[in-house]
Parts: C-alpha cells; sequence; structure tokens
C-alpha cells in the first residue's frame, strides 16, 4: 500500500458487504476527482432541497404581513397592538424550542425532525386561515414558531456533516438565500391572490394561508423519505463505495468525529466559551430589523403611497436585490475565509439603507433605501451560522453554540414586530431609528470578534508554528480532554 492510498475494510457502517475493501487515494488528481463527483451530487440534492424547505419555511412564517393588507385585521377583528403581538408570539414558541430540538436532533434522523416539524408548522399555518379572532391567530402563530425551529437551526449542522470548513458560507447562503426568494414570491402570490382569486366563503387573506400551508404539509412527509442524514447512510443509488467513503473521510476532518448522544461538559463549554457572546450579540442586532422587515416591509411601502394590492407586487424588488448580494457575498466570504469583515459590510449596507428612510421623504430615497436594508441584512445570516459552525469542534458544543445564537437573536426579534406602530406611520421613524442603532452594534461586535479571533491565531501561530488540519484523532482527543477549539492546532475563521 502507497502513501497516497489506504485499505479500508467498510462493513455495515458504510453500508458495504462485510469484507468488501474500497481502495481510496487520499491525495492526487483521483481523490480530486472522486471529491468533485461527491460536491456536485450533494450540491444537487441536498442543498436545494434544503433550500426548497426553507423557502417555505420562510413564506409560512412571512406571510402574515401580506395577510394584513388582504384584510387580515379585519377579519379576525384585531384592535390596538393585537397585530404586534401576534407577531411576537411566534418567536417566543420560535425562542423556547431552540435548544431542545438540538438535542432531538441527536436522538432521531434529521429527516424525521425536519419532515415532522414541517407536517406540524404546516398545518399551523393552514389552520389560520381558520382563525376567528385574536386569541386563535395567537395559538396558531406560537405554535408554529415552535415547530418552525426545527428546520432553520438544524439544516447548518446538517450540512456541516457533508462540506469543510471552507465550503459552509456558499452552501449555506444557497440555503438561506432561499427566504429572500420567499420574500419575493410571497408578495407575488399575495399580488395574485389579490388580483385574481375570488372565493364565496375565504376571503383574500385566507386563501393566502390555505395555498401557502397545504404544500409544506406534503413536502414535510415527503422529507421523512428523502432527506440525507449523514454520510455514513448515503445510498447506494446515490454515491459510490469510494464517494461515500471519502465522504465519511471528509466529514471526521470536518469536527464531526465525537459520536456522543449528550454531553454535558460540552454544553457547559458552549455556554461558557466567549465567542458565543459576541456571536449572541451579533445575531440580536441583525434579528430586531430582520423581523421588523419581513414583517412589516408591505406596510412600510404601502404607507409610501402604493394601494395595497400594488404594494404586494413592490414587495418583489428588494428582495430580489438581496439574493444578489446573499450568493455575491457569501461566494467572497468562502474564497476568502473571512467572516466577520463580511459581516461588517453587509451591516454597513443595511446602515446606508436605514439612513436614506429616516432622512428623506422622497419615495424614490425611501424605495432605494428599502432595497439597502434587504442587500445589507440577508447575507448576514448564512454569514453568522456559517461562522459558528466553523469555530467549534465537537458536535454538542457546536449545536449548542448555534441554538444559542438563534435563541438569543429569536427572542430579541420580538423587539423588531413592536417598533413600527401605526400612529407612527408614515415615516416610522422609530422603527428605523431601532433598527439603525442595531446594525451599528453588529458592525462593532464583528469587527471586534475578528480581532480578538486573529489575535489568538496569531498567538498560536507563533507558540505551536503553522496549523494543520486536525485529524479524527486528534478531534477526539481534543473532545475527550475538553479542550474543543483550543487545541494547539485549531485556527479560528476570522
Amino acid at each position: 500500500m502507497t502513501d497516497n492510498e489506504k485499505e479500508i475494510v467498510v462493513a455495515s457502517e458504510t453500508g458495504l458487504d462485510k469484507g468488501d475493501v474500497v481502495v481510496v487515494p487520499q491525495s492526487g488528481p483521483e481523490r480530486e476527482a472522486i471529491v468533485r463527483r461527491l460536491k456536485l451530487k450533494l450540491d444537487l440534492r441536498l442543498v436545494p432541497y434544503l433550500a426548497l424547505l426553507y423557502l417555505f419555511n420562510a413564506l409560512d412564517r412571512g406571510n402574515i404581513g401580506n395577510a394584513r393588507l388582504a384584510g387580515l385585521e379585519e377579519g379576525t377583528h384585531l384592535k390596538g397592538n393585537d397585530f404586534y403581538n401576534a407577531l411576537s408570539f411566534f418567536y417566543f414558541g420560535y425562542t423556547i424550542s431552540q435548544i431542545p430540538n438540538m438535542f432531538i436532533l441527536k436522538k432521531v434522523t434529521p429527516a424525521v425532525l425536519v419532515g415532522v416539524t414541517m407536517i406540524l408548522w404546516g398545518v399551523c399555518s393552514t389552520s389560520m386561515a381558520a382563525a376567528k379572532n385574536y386569541s386563535q391567530l395567537v395559538a396558531s402563530r406560537f405554535f408554529m414558531g415552535i415547530f418552525e425551529a426545527g428546520v432553520g437551526p438544524a439544516a447548518p449542522i446538517i450540512l456541516s456533516f457533508f462540506y469543510l470548513r471552507h465550503e459552509l458560507a456558499w452552501r449555506t447562503a444557497l440555503f438561506y438565500g432561499s427566504s429572500t426568494f420567499a420574500g419575493a414570491f410571497g408578495g407575488l402570490i399575495a399580488y395574485g391572490v389579490a388580483k385574481n382569486l375570488t372565493h364565496n366563503k375565504l376571503a383574500p387573506w385566507q386563501l393566502l394561508f390555505v395555498i401557502e400551508g397545504i404544500p409544506t404539509i406534503f413536502l414535510g412527509i415527503l422529507t421523512i423519505f428523502v432527506l440525507p442524514n449523514s454520510p455514513e447512510k448515503l445510498e447506494r443509488w446515490f454515491v459510490t463505495p469510494e464517494e461515500k467513503q471519502v465522504a465519511i473521510e471528509r466529514s471526521r476532518s470536518g469536527h464531526n468525529a465525537d459520536t456522543s448522544l449528550l454531553d454535558k461538559r460540552q454544553l457547559l463549554a458552549a455556554l461558557k466559551d466567549y465567542k458565543n457572546f459576541f456571536t449572541c450579540m451579533i445575531y440580536i442586532g441583525l434579528n430586531i430589523p430582520l423581523a421588523s422587515y419581513t414583517s412589516f416591509l408591505p406596510t412600510i411601502i404601502k404607507e409610501m403611497g402604493y394601494t395595497d394590492v400594488k404594494a404586494q407586487l413592490m414587495t418583489v424588488p428588494p428582495y430580489a436585490c438581496a439574493i444578489v448580494t446573499v450568493f455575491s457575498v457569501c461566494w467572497c466570504s468562502d474564497r476568502t475565509r473571512n467572516r466577520g469583515y463580511h459581516v461588517a459590510a453587509s451591516a454597513l449596507v443595511a446602515c446606508i439603507g436605514y439612513i436614506l428612510l429616516i432622512s428623506s421623504d422622497k419615495l424614490g430615497a425611501n424605495y432605494t433605501g428599502a432595497c439597502f436594508v434587504a442587500m445589507g441584512l440577508y447575507p448576514i445570516i448564512p454569514l453568522m451560522l456559517s461562522w459558528v459552525a466553523n469555530n467549534h469542534v465537537g458536535h454538542i458544543k457546536r449545536a449548542i453554540s448555534v441554538a444559542m445564537l438563534n435563541t438569543f437573536g429569536q427572542c430579541f426579534a420580538t423587539v423588531g414586530t413592536q417598533i413600527y406602530k401605526t400612529k407612527t406611520a408614515p415615516r416610522f421613524y422609530m422603527g428605523y431609528g431601532v433598527c439603525l442603532a442595531f446594525t451599528v452594534v453588529m458592525i462593532v461586535f464583528s469587527l471586534s470578534l475578528s480581532f480578538v479571533l486573529k489575535r489568538e491565531n496569531a498567538r498560536r501561530d507563533a507558540t505551536h508554528g503553522e496549523p494543520k488540519e486536525l485529524t479524527a484523532e486528534e478531534q477526539q482527543e481534543a473532545i475527550n480532554s475538553g479542550i474543543y477549539d483550543n487545541h494547539p492546532s485549531f485556527r479560528y475563521y476570522i
């Protein structure tokens, strides 16, 4: 056996018959060809399917803003702050289920967790069409929040099973970028329903919930059977034995070597890790303007002088602009292997948008500002989730860190649902001002974390020499000894 090859006896864990031998090159053109084929197959199956799931996730979450213009408040007899409170209850449910879902992900397969929660939130979304009053609407939103938390936080963990650290941001962007498509499609669907569909018993806002909720239920059922769970469980029809073995090796080299179901030490390590304070502050700064943007964009545009129906249609271009920046910024982030500077630059774009919205009463400037806000906010979602996934060794520690990020972010998202009061229309100075302040928070904390991590990498270089990729054995050693990403060979993404 040469230095570039090793024989691997692959039995039940890889799906081959016991005693089969697979010769897998460890370097050279043949290895590179296997990796290219494997990534292409995953890029064509796993990433688009996750993106499709999140499209429906974002569509069902955000359609209440479009439903408001289609008569939701009148149909459910909402008064005063009822609409804003209904928005907040979604985030209450989303927040309390973050960390439990990460532990459930270790107990059941990703396909089961994602599929079942999709079915349940699809039911909740569809049931909003039957809401007759405030209490029924709030109950539907609350439980939809609980179930939607099964997809968004789990996806970066699932992707980290199949992709290396420097490959994550672009794929995560393809996944979360679908939320911008959801914003665009949501506006188009709402426009089509208001313009062309009539029903004897269902109002336009009810039709909207039904049309967007029922497909989610069927997609959830399909997900249980088709979503890949791990490299070890990739099907024979999908990959060759060589590709499967390479997928397993790549997963283990990507800090996925531990197999523990519940490690309290990793839980405590995540809670005490200073990096999570910085990332949570950045995500709080993101989720306040993001929650308000997705829920209130139709209302904001209507107050610019458009009719209800035209306002639905005019929500599409800002999301179309965001699609471009999500993919371009995250592609650049992967190429440069840098996260923090891209987060700060994106937040700066959002700052410019809010300054335009605050400082001008001209339609063109305001609409341009709305586009800039979308272009700045949406790339930060995949950048942050990739940054957290990149910088933690150990399944549990990484999963808890992602859950903490989402828990604190979504908890403060409730603030974003309360700052665009009707009495402040049409200029919404309070809402724009709060969002501007928190985009500045993102810039400060992302640059600060980048500085801290860059300094720590330099210290390790000076102390331990040039870094090298951790082997599966070194990863397990780092986990068993409790040092995790403090291993001398580990370097942070800045």
